[in-house]
């Protein structure tokens, strides 16, 4: 396996946020992409359409989870572990992308069972057109592991920008040529993702015939089974609670909550994505002290750039919520939305984290404990505070349920390395950012308010890109050596 970085280096805090961290903006163009084109669809599809299309999106969002089923991970690993001989992690590929048609294909043969619960009309329109991008759309996922494993960063941004780019790109194209409907929206998602399919197996060669390969599969699976649980947790932690407000105010709510948590998401996303962009590279370090130190080491350098991120997306929210949505969407009662749901971008690094190690060293069944106990929070607190808050109390049920997940895998960490504490000095200056970004909600949004908001946050970014930059050469503060809370014996 080829690596343009030096193996002494790869896997480091200025590698991960040097070389790794374009395989973060890689995987984070769905994010900008989906942030840039979705107040164009607010203001281009009528609001009950663009309300079916958020609920159709946390519909393949939930499939997905089920089509990969944590194979995608579970290859990486492989990949990294067999440097020289790819032949187990091609075959694990062949086996991922079978797998990700017969989810989709049997999700569609028994829509007729559960469409109507969720909501939709019925197993037809939208839910078929759902089916059809949720199984190249997994199997893309198989092919962009594997091209990350090998750390081919030039293919892996074609595929990548062809599957996120091209996909609403195509279907913007649909939508303004043929009709502005939902379903017309989605056929180009159908059709970037075969495309990016098609091209990504020819660069990839899955092993057809690792399909036999039980022994390879259930090692991946015991690795795998957990992550999907911990995933589908994920699911109804941060897009299940559409279908709550489908059913509790209707797809005109789903459409408001949908342009707020687009903004507020942002934060949490990039945590999501730099976990997932440098697992193999932090597998690549052989020594688990030295690889729980540089993911101790990575977080905190991630909680000082999202102190000055939360920050600065918050103060300037009442703009761009004005930019996302027409004023049919009552954007002025949205911004505790946009903050709370910003907000739980800390607890999700600390899982990130905490996760990052468990699965390098193919330890997952704790993830998905965490996950159910986060899951139970976020049901409690959505029933008891989504009639007297409304969208904002769903946000709120959601950052709670973070917290506890954050918590518990916390727990289960510190039963197995050494726990290494945040900074002190990092942990005050975040705290400060939370609080500031907290007041920025109550200021006024008039035009001139708005106008000082939005310079604001303008100036956040030089201090922000002065952190990247610190992080890139290694010598942000958090490279220090810190004494760990308790000394366990490693595994």
């Amino acid at each position: 396996m080829s690596h343009d970085k030096p193996a002494a280096t790869r896997g480091q805090t200025s590698d991960l946020f040097g070389r790794g961290m374009i395989f973060v903006v890689v995987w984070a163009m769905q994010m900008v992409v989906a942030t840039v084109v979705s107040p164009v669809l607010a203001h281009v599809l009528p609001i009950f359409e663009f309300g079916k299309l958020a609920s159709a999106i946390a519909l393949y969002q939930m499939l997905i989870v089920l089509a990969v089923f944590g194979l995608d991970q579970a290859l990486e690993m492989q990949r990294v572990e067999d440097q020289i001989d790819p032949r187990r992690a091609r075959g694990l590929l062949a086996a991922g992308v079978l797998f990700a048609f017969v989810v989709a294909a049997g999700a569609w043969l028994t829509a007729v069972w559960w469409a109507p619960a969720l909501g939709f009309d019925g197993p037809g329109g939208l839910v078929t057109m759902t089916m059809l991008w949720t199984a190249p759309g997994a199997a893309v996922l198989m092919v962009l592991s594997m091209l990350q494993a090998e750390d081919r960063l030039l293919k892996f941004c074609v595929i990548s920008l062809i599957s996120t780019v091209g996909s609403q790109a195509a279907g913007l194209a649909f939508l303004l040529l043929v009709d502005r409907s939902a379903v017309v929206f989605a056929w180009g998602g159908v059709c970037a993702q075969v495309a990016a399919l098609l091209l990504g197996l020819l660069w990839t060669r899955p092993r057809w015939v690792g399909i036999a390969d039980t022994t390879t599969i259930r090692r991946a699976l015991s690795l795998g089974i957990p992550l999907v649980l911990a995933s589908m947790a994920q699911f109804v932690l941060t897009a299940g609670d559409r279908f709550a407000i489908l059913r509790w105010f209707g797809p005109s709510e789903v459409a408001r909550y949908q342009v707020a948590f687009v903004i507020g998401d942002v934060m949490a996303l990039l945590i999501i994505f730099t976990s997932r962009a440098w697992l193999p590279r932090l597998k690549s370090i052989v020594d688990q002290r030295e690889r729980w130190q540089v993911i101790s080491e990575a977080r905190d350098g991630v909680y000082r750039l999202l102190g000055w991120a939360l920050l600065g997306v918050t103060v300037s929210s009442p703009v761009l919520l004005r930019v996302f949505a027409p004023a049919s969407f009552r954007p002025d009662s949205l911004v505790p939305v946009v903050y709370l749901v910003g907000l739980s971008a800390i607890p999700i690094a600390a899982v990130a984290a905490s996760s990052q190690l468990l699965i390098t060293v193919r330890s997952s069944r704790p993830l998905a404990w965490s996950a159910l106990a986060a899951v139970l929070v976020k049901i409690v607190a959505t029933v008891a505070l989504i009639q007297t808050l409304e969208l904002p109390g769903v946000a709120l049920a959601t950052l709670l349920a973070f917290f506890a997940q954050a918590w518990v895998l916390r727990r289960a960490v510190s039963r197995r390395e050494a726990l290494l504490r945040s900074r002190r000095s990092t942990l005050i200056f975040l705290a400060g950012m939370v609080l500031l970004a907290g007041v920025s909600v109550l200021l006024p949004q008039d035009f001139g308010w708005n106008i000082g908001r939005f310079v604001f946050s303008l100036a956040c970014l030089p201090p922000f890109f002065y952190c990247l930059i610190q992080l890139q050469r290694g010598d942000a503060p958090v490279k220090r050596t810190r004494r760990p809370v308790r000394a366990n014996s490693y595994r």
